[in-house]
């Protein structure tokens, strides 16, 4: 009440209050919050400092957050592009094609013997694209060849020994066969060809097969480790040039005896292996042989040395450790 009075005193005296005093008035309000939004400004900028910093400290101290995850894309899409992720996919690509036009130009047989050598399984690869591939990815892999020590001047002898190379004429009379014929006479001796890729690796195995019965047997008839028939002319060859001891076989087909010891004599033949060539002749269709071996009961089993001359016999089947009893003595 005091104030009004003193308000009014003060308008009677001096008059009423110019215009320009109250509009200088009612700017006065936005004049003050000016200082207000100075001061709202670091603030909002220190809490925004603050919570970034709380976050990063989130971040480092604890497990990887969804913002990790999401950024793991992000940063495999950053390395991808980088001048030195990209040129080394370029190089491997280079490679690829420098192995790949070397490739084209060998034959199957000797990609699949590069294989070999770095131990890398091809046995069920038959087409060339298929090794290609193989040796491709073997050879930008890095795959090295397993480390093999040399064999001994004794180790190389015995096996250049066991293993006679094949002569021109086998070779050639190898190649002059068709394929499903070089095929039947490998399966025929139990010689896995199916893993062949061409012909020049089915006639090098019957080859080296054929060489290596030319060794055993001078009539080119007897395998090691199998039975064979032979006729009175082959006879005579095998009992005139022998190189191991010969198990004969006196037999007849109408034989009861005969029939059963059979699958036993084949048993023994696997078990004496190269060490004996084991034959049969037929007494019936080599009735002179059966009289100059004075076979007087079938089956009748005889024993030559390599010279030709016999040293035992036995009338009646025998069984395969009977066999093979019979023969270890004279070996």
């Amino acid at each position: 009440e005091k104030a009004g009075v003193s308000m009014g005193f003060l308008f009677g005296v001096f008059g009423p209050p110019s215009r320009s005093w109250k509009v200088r008035r009612g700017c006065r309000t936005p004049l003050l919050a000016v200082p207000l939004v100075l001061l709202a400004v670091p603030v909002s900028l220190s809490a925004i400092m603050l919570a970034a910093a709380a976050r990063a400290a989130a971040r480092t101290a604890a497990l990887p957050t969804a913002w990790g995850v999401a950024s793991l894309p992000a940063t495999r899409s950053l390395r991808r592009s980088t001048p030195g992720y990209a040129r080394r996919v370029a190089m491997a690509a280079g490679n690829e094609a420098e192995i790949r036009a070397e490739l084209q130009g060998m034959r199957a047989r000797e990609i699949k013997q590069k294989l070999e050598a770095l131990g890398v399984d091809a046995a069920d690869a038959f087409e060339k694209s298929e090794l290609v591939e193989r040796l491709v990815r073997a050879q930008l892999d890095g795959v090295q060849a397993p480390s093999q020590e040399a064999p001994t001047d004794s180790t190389a002898n015995e096996k250049a020994a066991d293993s006679g190379a094949p002569s021109p004429d086998i070779v050639e009379r190898c190649r002059a066969m068709r394929v499903q014929e070089l095929r039947t006479e490998l399966g025929s001796r139990g010689i896995r060809w199916a893993d062949a890729v061409d012909k020049d690796e089915l006639v090098e195995r019957l080859a080296s097969v054929m060489a290596t019965e030319a060794s055993f047997s001078s009539s080119g008839r007897l395998r090691p480790g199998a039975v064979s028939k032979l006729n009175g002319a082959e006879l005579t060859i095998e009992l005139d040039h022998g190189t191991t001891p010969l198990l004969l076989d006196v037999y007849a087909t109408w034989c009861g005896p005969c029939q059963m010891m059979a699958p036993h004599l084949e048993a023994a033949a696997k078990s004496l292996g190269n060490r004996v060539r084991v034959a049969k002749v037929d007494s019936d269709e080599e009735p002179a042989w059966a009289t100059k071996l004075r076979v007087g009961g079938l089956p009748t089993i005889i024993l030559f040395d390599k010279n030709g001359q016999e040293v035992t016999r036995q009338e009646g089947a025998l069984m395969e450790q009977q066999l093979v009893s019979m023969v270890s003595r004279y070996l």
